[in-house]
């Protein structure tokens, strides 16, 4: 009795070390990795998204697109000439909006969907 007791005190204790040491050697490893990602400095030619940078307003002439401050504009939307999207409006991805031979207005909580085209005639605005 005495023996197997003394049996299993062992192996709990070399079971308990062994966990405890994957445990420090596991949090070492984790730290050690955050580390060197924190240490990691971006190089040149890396460059940093700014959203904004990827919307294209194209100013035609005299004209510049106006878009207001409440508007919703996806970043992937070319905007061109005479256009005006007013307060609570939105165009949504891969729409272009060409006013570059009539004005074009998005009015207010209206909107233009995905990869809509919209381009006016001289004589009909839209």
């Amino acid at each position: 009795m005495a023996t197997t007791l003394a049996r299993i005190a062992r192996k709990s204790l070399t079971t308990s070390t062994a966990f405890s040491l994957k445990r420090h050697f596991g949090t070492e490893a984790v730290a050690a990795a955050t580390a060197s990602t924190k240490s990691i400095t971006p190089s040149a030619d890396r460059v940093k998204w700014d959203y904004r940078g990827q919307r294209k307003i194209i100013p035609l002439g005299q004209w510049l697109p106006k878009i207001a401050v409440d508007a919703y504009v996806a970043p992937n939307v070319v905007l061109a000439g005479q256009v005006t999207v007013y307060d609570g409006a939105s165009v949504w991805n891969g729409a272009v909006l060409r006013g570059d031979l009539n004005k074009i207005t998005v009015g207010f909580c209206s909107n233009v969907q995905e990869r809509c085209v919209l381009h006016a005639a001289w004589n009909s605005p839209t």
